[in-house]
């Protein structure tokens, strides 16, 4: 529950992010009254839109989603919010919104940038010109945190020159799903697995995240951006740090947030040699781009120099247009005297869970192997306890104070800084781009 009663305002809030995952989001809280009842939510636009116009989006993303809409929800949305007309590069509009927010005498503001990165500048400044960004001030960012090693330092540089570190938050909302939390307290209060947790172990940990459909209406944003950068860059190496940094004594977010640090540096920088790139057939087609040398499908082997982590082969990978849709970290254990190895794989999405593989005998009269599966998985193993969506953990968290779950500056560059030899190697040689059928897993070459 949140004490204090922020103001949420919500920059693009006609866009897609906002009708399909924040408002629903909101909504599911209001409905749970996990907000306090006076708290207000203002979304600009540049246009004029109707409260009911917004409102009815909603209802059509939650019926989607849930089946039901709770008319009760939709009420309490409806009295906590309201659209305020802003152009962004409008002095004008700021001091009215200036002056607006500090007609409702709430104690904290939060900005969230629902908006491409390449947006973020003209408000950014004016927010700050108008003393929008003082201690009562945070702001929220959606990546892409920067396009390459370069773009990343710059867009973090403006954003610093305006708003304290402690002020803003940069959402990963992968961080936010139910397993990717659950990491760190199953490997801290899992002793059996603490003892196992190093390179004498673990022959490889392989995270992946497939999509069963196409880029469908991103193509401008996805021929400009590719697999790599979408979600190697950002949502895996954020699980990757998670599942194999040292574990903090106390898990909160300054020590979590340090100890992420201390093992994204440690990762070496990537051999191109040692990464694939794929587009699936047609890709060129939907972008309409004949010449397009962006991947849709990407995988990189990682080394780290850490002396516990040495030898073990690090895999993410990630591709659109293949035969199922999951996100998983798969950790394989080193097979002992011939026997098979054990793999331990915790479900991000769906059907979010953890399961271990283990061989047992297989009863009869005959010493046959077979292997089994221990498996917990959320829904069934905590029946209606409520399962919180990832963009409401982001918007409570927020609200909290809470950065446990949001990408610190300097992890962002730690991970362009492993990625960016990849990153430089495809941009000088478009002939490394293999091709796969839509519905087909890409096939390694070379040395990959």
């Amino acid at each position: 529950m949140i004490d204090s009663a922020p103001v949420l305002i919500i920059f693009g809030i006609t866009g897609d992010l906002s009708k399909r995952k924040l408002l629903p989001a909101i909504y599911h809280l209001l409905s749970q009254d996990l907000l306090p009842k006076d708290v207000k939510i203002i979304g600009t636009s540049r246009r004029e839109i109707s409260l009911d116009e917004l409102l009815s989006n909603v209802e059509l993303c939650v019926l989607e989603e849930d089946n039901v809409c709770d008319p009760a929800g939709i009420a309490k949305l409806r009295a906590a919010m309201e659209v305020f007309k802003l152009d962004p590069v409008s002095d004008d509009n700021y001091t009215a919104l200036s002056q607006h927010l500090d007609s409702l005498e709430a104690h904290e503001r939060i900005f969230y940038m629902s908006l491409p990165p390449v947006a973020y500048a003209p408000i950014i400044e004016r927010l700050s010109k108008h003393g929008l960004n003082d201690s009562r001030s945070r702001i929220l960012l959606e990546k892409p945190f920067g396009y390459d090693e370069n773009s990343a330092q710059e867009l973090i540089d403006l954003v610093s020159e305006h708003y304290h570190e402690d002020q803003i938050y940069r959402i990963d909302h992968y961080l936010a799903k139910e397993t990717a939390q659950n990491l760190l307290t199953f490997r801290l209060h899992n002793p059996i697995f603490t003892a196992l947790w190093n390179s004498d172990h673990i022959e490889r940990v392989h995270i992946e995240a497939a999509e069963k459909l196409g880029i469908e209406n991103r193509a401008d944003f996805y021929d400009k951006t590719g697999a790599l950068r979408d979600l190697i860059q950002s949502h895996l190496m954020q699980l990757l740090a998670l599942t194999l940094m040292d574990i903090p004594s106390h898990l909160k977010s300054h020590e979590i947030h340090l100890s992420k640090q201390y093992f994204l540096e440690q990762l070496m920088p990537a051999d191109p040699k040692q990464a694939l790139r794929a587009q699936y057939d047609g890709y060129r087609d939907a972008v309409g781009n004949p010449a397009s040398p962006t991947e849709t499908y990407a995988l990189v082997h990682l080394k780290h120099s850490a002396e516990r982590w040495q030898g073990v082969d690090i895999i993410l990978e990630t591709g659109k247009a293949l035969p199922e849709k999951h996100t998983r970290i798969i950790v394989e254990f080193k097979a002992h005297a011939g026997q098979p190895a054990n793999r331990l794989v915790f479900q991000v999405q769906p059907d979010e869970g953890i399961s271990l593989d283990l061989f047992v005998k297989k009863p009869g009269f005959d010493n046959t192997m077979q292997k089994t599966m221990l498996d917990l998985t959320y829904e069934t193993s905590f029946g209606d306890d409520k399962h919180i969506d990832a963009y409401e953990r982001v918007i409570m968290d927020a609200m909290r104070a809470d950065h446990a779950l949001f990408a610190s500056a300097t992890e962002v560059m730690a991970t362009w800084r492993v990625l960016q030899p990849i990153l430089d190697a495809w941009e000088n040689n478009s002939d490394g781009l293999t091709f796969y059928p839509m519905g087909a897993v890409p096939e390694a070459t070379g040395n990959v």
